[in-house]
């Protein structure tokens, strides 16, 4: 018997259609409708999946539930990377992009409001949504943090957490007030935050 070579990475996983059915109808559920509302047979049914396909991928509902959350964060991280990417020797310009592509797009996609402040808000303690709504909004306003001080803010974290709290609002305000003027006044807001800190002349 000779000694495997556990040096070697492993090897990735081949894309499933079934997970790949299985999360795309929870996402669709688990926002639209609720995650408690949303049973396992709701989503085994409509991915036209067997409950053992879905639990060889997902052991429990949790396991489904972080990897719906999973996912809407990567959207997150691709979006805000590509910016930076895209910009890389303007940081300010990212600022203004990260703000404008969240009026253009995303208010339309989030017509019911942040998923992750949605789910939060069904579960309690150290959940496992909860987890995943705390860890997205703090990689967020991180990289808001350091395009700010890449733009010599005076007050970098204080900002971000202003930009981010400004941003959750303006999603909020887009599911439940009916604002006509929503994008034009979170841009005018987001704007103002970041230019009242910039040094003259800027």
């Amino acid at each position: 018997m000779t000694d495997r070579d556990t040096s070697a990475p492993p090897r990735p996983q081949r894309p499933s259609p079934a997970r790949e059915r299985i999360l795309s109808t929870a996402d669709r559920l688990f926002y639209n409708e609720g995650i408690h509302a949303v049973g396992i047979n709701r989503v085994v049914e409509e991915a036209a999946v067997t409950r053992v396909t879905l639990y060889r991928h997902f052991p429990s509902k949790d396991d489904l539930i972080a990897a719906y959350l999973q996912r809407r964060a990567q959207y997150d991280r691709d979006q805000v990377g590509g910016l930076i990417a895209r910009y890389p020797d303007d940081p300010r310009r990212v600022l203004t992009e990260l703000a404008t592509v969240l009026t253009a797009d995303d208010f339309a996609a989030v017509s019911r409001g942040c998923p992750f402040i949605n789910a939060s808000a069904e579960f309690t303690g150290g959940h496992t949504a909860r987890w995943h709504a705390r860890e997205i909004r703090r990689w967020i306003t991180g990289e808001l943090e350091a395009l700010l001080r890449r733009v010599d803010h005076r007050s970098p974290a204080a900002t971000a957490d202003q930009l981010m709290m400004i941003r959750t609002g303006a999603v909020v305000s887009g599911a439940l007030d009916g604002n006509e003027r929503l994008a034009e006044d979170f841009l005018a807001g987001w704007d103002k935050l970041i230019d009242d800190g910039l040094p003259s002349g800027t």
